[in-house]
Parts: C-alpha cells; sequence; structure tokens
C-alpha cells in the first residue's frame, strides 16, 4: 500500500513530534542533576533572593539555572505538542 502525499507528511511529523517528547522526558534527568550541581557550585540555598551575603551577579547566576530545565523541557513538549496537533488536523 503507498500512501499520498498528504499521508507521508502525517506519518512523518507524528515521528518527529514523539521524537520531540521522548527527547524531552530522556534529557529532564541529566538536566535535573547538571542544575543541581551548579546550584551547589555557586552556594545558591533555597533563600538566595533574600540573602544579602549574595552578590547580584551569584543571584542572577543561581535564577537563570533554576529557569534552565523547566524551560528547556517545557519547548521541547510544546514543539513536540505543536507538531502533533499539526498533523492530526
Amino acid at each position: 500500500m503507498v500512501m499520498n502525499k498528504k499521508g507521508t507528511t502525517i506519518f512523518f511529523m507524528l515521528m518527529v513530534g514523539i521524537i520531540f517528547f521522548l527527547l524531552g522526558l530522556a534529557l529532564a534527568a541529566g538536566l535535573q542533576d547538571t542544575t543541581t550541581d551548579s546550584l551547589s557550585q555557586l552556594n545558591c540555598t533555597s533563600n538566595y533572593l533574600t540573602n544579602d551575603s549574595v552578590t547580584d551577579v551569584n543571584k542572577a547566576n543561581c535564577t537563570a539555572m533554576d529557569m534552565q530545565m523547566p524551560l528547556y523541557v517545557g519547548v521541547l513538549f510544546g514543539l513536540a505538542g505543536m507538531i502533533l496537533v499539526r498533523a492530526a488536523l
């Protein structure tokens, strides 16, 4: 059975969407470990924003490291969702 052009495109988009979803799941654990190690090296405690002994540069670095994982995984899941929704339409 040979698929037409639209069927082939939908099948390809489903495969790419699933790959993005699985990539987000696979990289989340490693990214969590890297983030935890980096935060401990920067001395980012749970109250680093209110602690006056932490410099502004370290506060910015700690905030950027805190936001890295949810942003990265969210972008991958968002791309997967957009591709899968487009394939379903």
